[in-house]
């Protein structure tokens, strides 16, 4: 039995209230005991000035499936149509094998030292895995279906289910993923070439789905003229959880301002980089009431698998938003979009998992009241 210590900081977000300065966390048989501002134990160990405690983080979008990759795909021009013929490539090789790459995630160093939950994108074709792991792995079920004749007879089992984007699934198996009264994860708005498509059937998105099947016809798989269509349809479900928005216009910004209990959007900030997509209206997002997550996407866009490395990311490219506020983006904002609070995820109290995020701040900045 490990004996109880306390662990104290300069700054502990605890996600409950204002961020405590110079505060102990008091720990014992694996759990966190109290908050004081002098530490309960013998056995201390402080982490020094500018030292900020954050809850473990929830990754709220990965593709551990891909984490046999050692670095992003090596594609010149970023778009998604050639990205995407390289990541097929990749699957195709002897290299793959996806409850491999999700065994190899799960023991990766900087996922199991800041992230407690993650949520994750499975291929249909691959078998559910969840190796023991001190990360709980929240699996969504990807879903490919541009023809109605494609649509499986029955939903594989899983935490939630992810129809993948707008050009590759039809209405038909929209409908029958909302019928199962389970969360729902989907890439959209991600490029302006999507858009291209929803509005003028034409693009380079026409023409890979059409390299995969010449008889594919976008006036029978596309539900709409833009994302707004598809976001009506979703809220539907009981959790939705968009993934990227990069290119949603206002009325859709307001709609899943109105909608954010059960809707949410995920912001993975090193993979938008990677694809050099416009910068992201995050400001934006948050001034409209946006409920917004953060994701690290996968090991072919980003180099690894940190989400205190996402987070630092998105305070270096926007300095308008607090630091507080990007803290609580990928933490408490995730543990609760996912349903996770009530198990002492997200926030640091009297019961919740000892498993912290520890950073350093390199410069004094002011901490605003938290949103």
């Amino acid at each position: 039995m490990e004996h109880p210590f306390s662990l104290g900081a300069q700054w502990i977000f605890s996600m409950v209230g204002l961020p405590l300065e110079n505060h102990w966390i008091n720990i014992a048989d694996g759990s966190v005991e109290s908050l004081t501002a002098q530490p309960a134990y013998p056995s201390t160990r402080h982490l020094g000035v500018e030292s900020i405690i954050l809850p473990a983080a929830v990754n709220a979008h990965a593709h551990l499936e891909l984490s046999q990759l050692e670095s992003p795909l090596e594609v010149p021009s970023r778009s998604m149509s050639d990205w995407v013929t390289a990541l097929l490539a990749f699957r195709r090789s002897p290299a793959y094998d996806a409850e491999k790459g999700i065994q190899q995630a799960l023991c990766r160093p900087e996922l199991l030292e800041s992230t407690i939950a993650v949520a994750d994108i499975v291929p249909l074709a691959s078998s559910v895995c969840n190796p023991p792991s001190a990360v709980r792995r929240l699996s969504f079920t990807e879903l490919i279906a541009w023809r109605k004749e494609l649509v499986p007879e029955t939903m594989p089992p899983g935490f939630g289910l992810s129809p993948h984007a707008p050009h590759t699934v039809c209405p038909t198996l929209l409908e029958t993923i909302i019928d199962q009264d389970v969360p729902i994860a989907m890439h959209l708005a991600e490029t302006l070439e999507e858009l291209q498509l929803l509005r003028h059937h034409t693009g380079p998105l026409l023409e890979m789905m059409r390299r995969a099947d010449p008889d594919y016809d976008p006036k029978s798989t596309l539900l709409g003229k833009r994302p707004m269509d598809y976001l009506q349809l979703l809220s539907a479900a009981p959790n939705v959880f968009i993934i990227h928005g990069n290119y949603l216009d206002d009325e859709e910004l307001r709609f899943l301002a109105a909608h954010r209990e059960t809707m949410s959007v995920v912001y993975c900030p090193r993979s938008h980089a990677y694809f050099r997509h416009a910068p992201y209206p995050l400001q934006k997002m948050l001034d409209y009431g946006v409920r917004v997550l953060l994701g690290t996407d996968s090991l072919a866009s980003v180099p690894d698998l940190s989400l205190v490395e996402e987070m630092r990311f998105v305070l270096q490219q926007h300095p308008s938003v607090l630091p507080e506020i990007v803290y609580r983006m990928g933490t408490f904002e995730g543990a609760s979009a996912f349903r996770l609070l009530h198990e002492g995820f997200g926030g640091i109290q009297s019961g919740s998992p000892a498993r912290f995020v520890i950073l350093r701040r390199s410069r004094p900045t002011g901490f605003g009241k938290m949103q």
